[in-house]
C-alpha cells in the first residue's frame, strides 16, 4: 500500500484587492480567501504538511481554523 503524501500550498485569488490567502490541497480542494495575513496561512500550511494531513480531513481542518481565526479578530 502506497503512503499518501498530501502537500498543501497557500494560494491567493487573482486581482483581489486587499489580497487575500487560502490554501490549495494536491488533490485539487481549495480554501480560498481564508485571511488576508499570509504568515498566519502559511504557518497553517506548514503545519498541514509537517503533520501529513490527509485530504480527507481538510474541510475540517479548515473549518477549525476560520472558526479559531475569527476569535482573533
Amino acid at each position: 500500500m502506497e503512503e499518501i503524501r498530501p502537500c498543501f500550498e497557500v494560494c491567493t485569488e487573482e486581482g483581489e484587492i486587499p489580497v487575500w490567502f487560502g490554501v490549495l490541497c494536491c488533490d485539487g480542494q481549495r480554501a480560498p480567501r481564508l485571511s488576508s495575513d499570509y504568515a498566519e496561512v502559511e504557518r497553517l500550511v506548514r503545519a498541514l504538511n509537517r503533520n501529513r494531513l490527509s485530504p480527507v480531513h481538510f474541510r475540517d481542518i479548515i473549518e477549525d481554523f476560520c472558526h479559531s481565526w475569527g476569535e482573533k479578530q
